[in-house]
């Protein structure tokens, strides 16, 4: 008889999990979709660093689309290097998104 328990309640145990299966689904089904305006202002901004960076002659590290005063802006960070072997130089500006 001591067998039989521990199997028995593993079976109710994914009994249950698979009757609550559905629910998540659908949960995550209405889960609320990301404007396209936010997605593409994001790869504008990327885009935007990318440019902004090389010519600088540096790297792009982050570009993230920010509201500031009613209006969206970049806020651009990139790495420039640094001359005599010293550390690469970070720099932040803040452009006009598009």
């Amino acid at each position: 008889m001591n067998g039989f328990f521990p199997h028995l309640r593993n079976a109710v145990l994914a009994l249950a999990v698979a009757m609550t299966g559905p629910a998540h689904a659908t949960l995550l089904a209405q889960a609320p979709s990301v404007p396209a305006y936010i997605h593409t202002i994001a790869a504008d901004c990327n885009a935007i660093g990318r440019s902004v960076a090389s010519s600088a002659g540096g790297q792009l590290r982050k570009a993230v689309a920010v509201d500031q005063g009613g209006r969206t802006v970049c806020i651009i960070t990139y790495t420039v290097p640094s001359k005599d072997g010293k550390p690469p130089r970070r720099v932040q500006t803040t452009v006009n998104a598009g």
